[in-house]
């Protein structure tokens, strides 16, 4: 069972350096990720739902282990863009659509960057995220 949790944003990525990820789903009916986190069997799972997927990036390195299933998580942002920092992110991120005039246009004023690199890179530019945490009986 699950339940949205209301807690500081910059405390919860905190917390999320000392986790693995363990789960990576694709959501399809909003075009979103859902990333699994545990922290071992002394505190609950936390989930991160990421939604409206504008741009998503996932690498691993060449030389990973194929049968491993849990990432470590080095560090973590997320955070809202400004228009200017989503035209920047974006062309970064070498999104290819673009308007008539050759430049991004995101037709949003509330874009989510989130970044997460460790054993694994993923980058994501979405419109909304969700976080939920396991509730133990």
């Amino acid at each position: 069972m699950t339940f949205t949790i209301t807690q500081n944003l910059k405390t919860f990525l905190e917390d999320l350096k000392s986790a693995d990820l363990v789960g990576i789903c694709l959501l399809p009916q909003n075009l979103g990720l859902r990333l699994d986190f545990t922290f071992g069997p002394e505190a609950g799972d936390v989930s991160l739902e990421l939604y409206h997927i504008l741009h998503i990036v996932l690498s691993q390195p060449l030389d990973a282990d194929k049968e491993e299933f849990c990432f470590w998580v080095g560090e973590i942002e997320l955070r809202k863009l400004t228009s200017a920092d989503a035209d920047k992110i974006l062309s970064y991120l070498s999104y290819p659509f673009r308007n008539k005039n050759g430049t991004i246009a995101t037709a949003s004023d509330s874009l989510i960057y989130f970044q997460l690199s460790g054993d694994i890179l993923i980058e994501v530019v979405c419109n909304t995220y969700k976080i939920l945490e396991e509730v133990k009986k």
